[in-house]
């Protein structure tokens, strides 16, 4: 037996040392990957809270993961991002002040910078479909392999692979110096 399979097991007969284990490999990882949908650190802590409830819920209704844990906390989180967006776009919109943590040596200039940078991917990545944005943001901002995505999209790795390459496609012309000169 695998100590994944062993995890499982042991998590599956409700054992704290390992739905411990569980949380301490994956709440900062599914922190990231909400966080990086909804842009909201408070709204990404509750999130990521509700992910770890509903695995224990599912162990409680014998729905828990059968081998591929990762990818099934990860499907869970997407579910519960797709739910939250939705939800978020029924409510009326409210403008909260962000604050910007300052490196202690950073450039004003180089805050700025960084900053317009991460609003302008921010707004190509809204500009995708939303299937193509979920597997830019499995692939390369959670780093996970075609076939990882396409167990928790519930796609093939076909056509993770075809969403990719028109995802990437998509952000280069958004991103290219004349899409730039347009936006000004």
């Amino acid at each position: 037996m695998t100590d994944q399979a062993a995890l499982l097991e042991r998590a599956r007969q409700r054992d704290p040392s390992a739905l411990a284990a569980i949380y301490d490999t994956y709440a900062s990882k599914i922190y990231a990957y909400i966080f990086r949908h909804v842009g909201d650190p408070g709204r990404a802590e509750d999130l990521t809270g509700s992910v770890f409830v509903k695995m224990l819920e599912a162990l409680d209704k014998n729905k828990f993961a059968q081998d591929a844990l990762q990818a099934w906390l990860y499907r869970i989180a997407h579910n519960l991002i797709v739910d939250d967006i939705r939800y978020q776009q029924r409510r009326p919109a409210s403008i909260l002040h962000e604050g910007i943590a300052l490196p202690e040596e950073a450039h004003p200039d180089q805050i700025v910078g960084r900053r317009l940078e991460r609003e302008r991917l921010k707004r190509a990545l809204d500009e995708l479909t939303t299937d193509q944005r979920d597997v830019i943001m499995l692939r390369f901002g959670e780093g996970m392999t075609a076939p990882q995505a396409a167990a928790i999209l519930g796609k093939t790795e076909e056509a993770v692979r075809a969403l990719q390459r028109r995802g990437l496609s998509n952000l280069r012309r958004l991103l290219s110096p004349a899409s730039a000169d347009r936006q000004l």
